[in-house]
């Protein structure tokens, strides 16, 4: 049945990305701006996988912290000035603050988060393991290759997001991804 579900999901994810690339992206960005339910609709399902891979970086419910950043898109998305590219942009700006307030709140309260051993277990254990390497990295490659690799960004969009230089990005992903491989080699053994 598990199998069934992620089927269906994956089908789901590829049937969205279709649709949106069948439309003119800039269009759909224009028209969800306009206040077109439909429009809005396909941009979500088109990005919320990647975000939600993106979010898992920084929480073990990264569902919820997903549903809190579309809401806060939703209501903001009549202010949204600009192409498609901008609008990737912005959207992951605003999950990395969401994500960014969650840790802020998480340290003021002490809570820590961890990955549990039922997190290895399921149909995306491959996805956790991948997940739990990238945690493992220091934060500012972890973030980086998050935003290149699972949100499909290029550099000048990552450089935008996290403040630094298209150079500086490419570096840092080649860094992240270096070391990311090297635990890889030796097992997941971090830092």
């Amino acid at each position: 049945m598990p199998e069934k579900n992620r089927f269906s999901s994956e089908q789901s994810e590829k049937h969205a990305d279709a649709l949106v690339v069948a439309l003119d992206f800039d269009q759909l960005v224009e028209e969800a701006v306009r206040g077109s339910d439909s429009a809005f609709t396909l941009l979500w399902r088109n990005f919320q996988p990647r975000m939600v891979r993106y979010l898992a970086m920084f929480t073990n419910e990264p569902e919820d912290l997903c549903s809190e950043v579309w809401i806060k898109i939703a209501t903001s998305i009549k202010s949204f000035q600009g192409d498609s590219n901008a609008f990737k942009g912005w959207i992951y700006t605003i999950a990395r603050n969401a994500a960014t307030d969650l840790a802020r709140k998480k340290q003021r309260s002490g809570i820590s988060v961890e990955l549990n051993e039922s997190d290895w277990i399921g149909e995306n254990s491959t996805m956790v393991e991948v997940m739990d390497l990238v945690k493992r990295l220091p934060q500012e490659y972890a973030e980086i290759i998050m935003l290149r690799v699972v949100a499909d960004l290029d550099a000048s969009e990552v450089a935008e997001i996290v403040g630094k230089t298209q150079g500086n990005v490419r570096v840092l992903t080649h860094r992240g991804l270096k070391q990311l491989n090297e635990m890889l080699v030796k097992g997941g053994e971090g830092r």
